[in-house]
């Protein structure tokens, strides 16, 4: 069964599920429109911030893995772009840089979704 678009019934027999999805794409927009508001959305989401344990990774395979977990992390970076890891070519000058820049890392990321208050509802 097809719906068919009537402009005459336009918000009319709106349920109150009807209601309470709009007001949570509203809340949903309004969040990721507002820079403040998204970066404490992001902050929030789900993200693997675990580090490689030793004996997962051996000689062959230190550079992959170590890769992506700073290639993960440097999301949070509020410097961009952040250095490459590299591999076991790279020249000393960029190694140094490369610690130089995680020894100094400044991240973005908040952690207000743990305070006990919601300011914006105070």
């Amino acid at each position: 069964m097809a719906l068919k678009y009537h402009p005459d019934k336009i918000g009319k027999d709106l349920t109150e599920r009807d209601k309470e999805i709009w007001l949570k794409i509203q809340e949903a927009y309004e969040t990721l429109m507002d820079p403040v508001k998204r970066r404490k959305y992001d902050s929030s989401l789900p993200f693997d911030e675990k580090i490689p344990e030793e004996g997962t990774w051996d000689d062959e395979t230190f550079y992959e893995v170590f890769t992506k977990c700073f290639n993960l992390n440097s999301r949070w970076s509020k410097k961009q772009p952040t250095p490459n890891f590299g591999t076991i070519h790279m020249p000393l000058p960029n190694v140094k840089k490369f610690y130089k820049f995680w020894d100094d890392f400044q991240s973005w990321r908040e952690f207000s979704q743990y305070d006990e208050y919601d300011t914006d509802e105070a």
